[in-house]
C-alpha cells in the first residue's frame, strides 16, 4: 500500500519544497525540444546531460531561489556536466554532504533507504513527541539541507537510471522503465500503468506488483517519493 505518490518538481524544490524524491514536470521545469506538432510522448526534458545540468545551474541561479544550492553541489554538477554524467561516487557526496548538514543542526544522521538500483530515499520521519516549534524548525533546517546539497544531483542521477531518454512524458518513461526491468508484458503501454495505478490506490488487483523491488526502484528512479505500510526504517531527528 502506498502511504503517498508524490513528485516534487526541481524548479519549485529550488526555491522551496520539502525533501523527497524528485522528478521533472512537463508543464513546469522544461521547454521540450520536440516540435508543436510531433508526438508528445517523444518531447525531451532536454537535449542531453549536460543541457539539462545548466537548465538546472541556470534556474539555482535566479534572484528568487529560496535555498540556493551550496558550492559542493554545485561543483559536483559542474564536474558532471564535464564529463556528461553524474557518477555513482559523486551521488554518494551530495548524499553525505546532506547528513553533514542536518546533523551540522544537532539533528541526529539521516536514515536512507536504499533501493535495488543503488537510489536512495530518506527513510519515514517520526517526529512524535516534537512540539510544534521544534517541529516547525526541524522542516526548515532539514528542508534547506536537502535542497542546497542534494536536490539537483539525485534528480539527475534518478533520471540516467530511470529516465535516460530523458522524456517529458513521466508516464511513458516510467513504463519504459518497467520494461527494461522485465517484469511487465511486452504489450504493457502508459494507460495499462495508469489503470494500474487506479487499481492500487484502490486496493484492487494490478497487473504489476507494487511490492516488487524492481517496482519501487523504478518509481523511485522516475521521481516518486513513497513508502510501504510495512517500512521498518525510521528516523527519529531528535533521537
Amino acid at each position: 500500500m502506498l502511504r503517498n505518490i508524490t513528485t516534487c518538481l526541481v524548479g519549485i524544490t529550488l526555491i522551496g519544497c520539502a525533501g523527497c524524491g524528485v522528478a521533472v514536470d512537463q508543464q513546469d521545469t522544461k521547454q521540450p525540444t520536440g516540435s508543436a506538432g510531433s508526438d508528445t510522448s517523444k518531447s525531451k526534458i532536454a537535449n542531453s546531460i549536460p543541457d539539462y545540468i545548466d537548465f538546472l545551474l541556470d534556474l539555482d541561479a535566479k534572484p528568487d531561489t529560496k535555498y540556493p544550492m551550496s558550492d559542493a553541489q554545485k561543483t559536483i554538477l559542474k564536474r558532471s556536466k564535464k564529463s556528461g554524467s553524474v557518477s555513482k561516487p559523486d551521488y554518494e557526496l551530495a548524499w553525505s554532504n546532506y547528513k553533514q548538514c542536518v546533523t551540522g543542526y544537532g539533528y541526529t544522521t539521516p536514515v536512507l533507504r536504499q533501493f535495488s538500483n543503488g537510489l536512495y530515499m530518506i527513510a519515514m520521519r517520526d517526529t512524535t513527541g516534537m512540539s510544534d516549534q521544534q517541529r516547525k524548525k526541524f522542516n526548515e533546517d532539514e528542508n534547506k539541507c536537502y535542497n542546497t546539497e542534494v536536490i539537483a544531483v539525485t534528480g539527475v542521477y534518478q533520471m540516467q537510471i530511470g529516465n535516460p531518454g530523458m522524456l517529458s512524458d513521466g508516464d511513458q518513461a516510467m513504463v519504459d522503465c518497467l520494461h527494461k526491468a522485465g517484469i511487465v508484458p511486452k504489450n504493457y503501454d502508459k494507460e495499462a500503468y495508469k489503470k494500474d495505478l487506479d487499481a492500487h490506490a484502490k486496493n484492487q488487483p494490478t497487473t504489476v506488483d507494487f511490492s516488487n523491488a524492481e517496482m519501487q526502484s523504478c518509481w523511485v528512479a522516475n521521481g516518486a517519493s513513497f513508502g510501504d505500510v510495512n517500512d521498518t526504517d525510521q528516523w527519529k531527528p531528535l533521537g
